[in-house]
């Protein structure tokens, strides 16, 4: 057998009897064989009949070249300067809660604002282009939060106020550095009762081995002022004191007040400052 007999009638005829147009008949095999090819930037061409000329078969719903970016910045600053820098009429703010998140879809679906006459009216996007401030907590409020809620023994509880009374603003930070050394100076002495006063504030009676006794009185209520996330200003939080006499001694800590009500409010004037910032539209969720 020969090596023509293998080929397509219309080929094998060719190579035999017109070998002049050997080159131009494979060509055209390998033309039909593979007929669509794909150029840049996603367009797909096709060989057709009438001299294998080139139609465009490209998908006319296919989304133009675009940006495919996702950065996250650390504080509200930097977002508002990326935002600044690359949005446009599509662009908007996406405030998410729970996720403590604030982020600019930069590439958003346009708007049914926009003018007929440019052609993007409720036009898809790709939504690629992203920039996301993603709050982190502050190191004074995590010092904080990490005490919050458990009881703690007298000596570990004033060590905590002595190194973090600067966060202290009410009563005066002197006033706590003292209670926080008078807490020391009764380490393991026998506390009787508490007794809450006409001012508000926590009178501690205990007893000493020699059996004299005193009064250690502790305010009811401390007002802090830090910041609640990383890179903002400082917030005030209130704080009530909790106690809970032992047999091996006082045990103290505190909780916060409506401590979620003041963070919530916080993260949305951080979103809505960012959107009069940069002048975008700011929706509070979540895009799915």
């Amino acid at each position: 057998m020969s090596k023509t007999d293998t080929l397509p009638p219309d080929v094998g005829a060719a190579l035999t009897t017109r070998p002049g147009e050997t080159l131009e008949t494979v060509l055209k095999a390998a033309r039909i064989a593979s007929p669509v090819v794909t150029l840049a930037h996603g367009q797909t061409v096709a060989f057709v009949p009438d001299d294998f000329s080139l139609e465009d078969i490209s998908d006319p719903h296919r989304l133009p070249p675009h940006i495919r970016q996702a950065v996250t910045v650390d504080d509200a600053d930097s977002l508002i300067a990326y935002i600044n820098r690359f949005s446009d009429d599509r662009s908007v703010i996406i405030a998410d809660l729970d996720a403590l998140s604030i982020t600019a879809v930069l590439d958003w679906h346009s708007q049914n604002q926009v003018p007929e006459d440019i052609g993007m009216t409720l036009e898809a996007q790709p939504c690629s282009h992203k920039a996301a401030l993603k709050l982190r907590n502050s190191e004074e409020f995590a010092r904080w939060a990490a005490m919050e809620g458990v009881l703690h023994s007298q000596m570990e509880f004033a060590e905590f106020l002595d190194e973090n009374s600067a966060d202290i603003i009410d009563p005066n930070p002197a006033v706590m550095i003292e209670i926080a050394r008078d807490l020391e100076a009764t380490q393991g002495v026998a506390f009787k009762s508490g007794v809450r006063l006409q001012t508000g504030e926590r009178s501690f009676t205990y007893e000493t081995e020699t059996h004299v006794k005193s009064d250690l009185v502790v305010p009811q209520r401390f007002t802090l002022s830090f910041p609640l996330f990383f890179g903002e200003s400082p917030t005030e939080i209130e704080a009530s004191f909790r106690f809970r006499p032992q047999s091996d001694g006082l045990k103290l800590g505190f909780v916060w007040r409506r401590v979620e009500y003041v963070r919530q409010a916080k993260f949305r004037e951080m979103a809505f400052r960012v959107a009069e910032a940069t002048g975008l539209p700011v929706f509070q969720g979540r895009a799915g």
